[in-house]
């Protein structure tokens, strides 16, 4: 995992292995509480990162997940085996 410099944005890659699937939610609880986010705001996020990477994982493909905080929002962009996937969730 790597924090790009300059940005708020956390850059996770998975292998295509399914024993990885909890590791995105992990990284995004240590997301929101280092910026003081209550997980019950985000709502279904983890679940549906949880979801988009197994997915892919378990098609047989890496996936690289991009987390990125900013003052209004939690972006989540999963891409691996020729797909991306957005998620978003709002910050109160």
């Amino acid at each position: 995992m790597g924090h790009a410099a300059g940005n708020d944005t956390v850059t996770l890659t998975l292998p295509p292995d399914p024993e990885f699937a909890e590791i995105p939610r992990v990284t995004l609880a240590s997301l929101l509480r280092i910026h003081r986010i209550d997980p019950g705001d985000l709502g279904d996020l983890g679940t549906a990162i949880q979801q988009a990477a197994g997915s892919i994982t378990g098609a047989g493909h890496s996936v690289e997940i991009n987390f990125r905080v900013t003052a209004t929002e939690v972006l989540v962009r999963l891409e691996g085996g020729g797909q991306a996937v957005d998620l978003a969730a709002p910050r109160s």
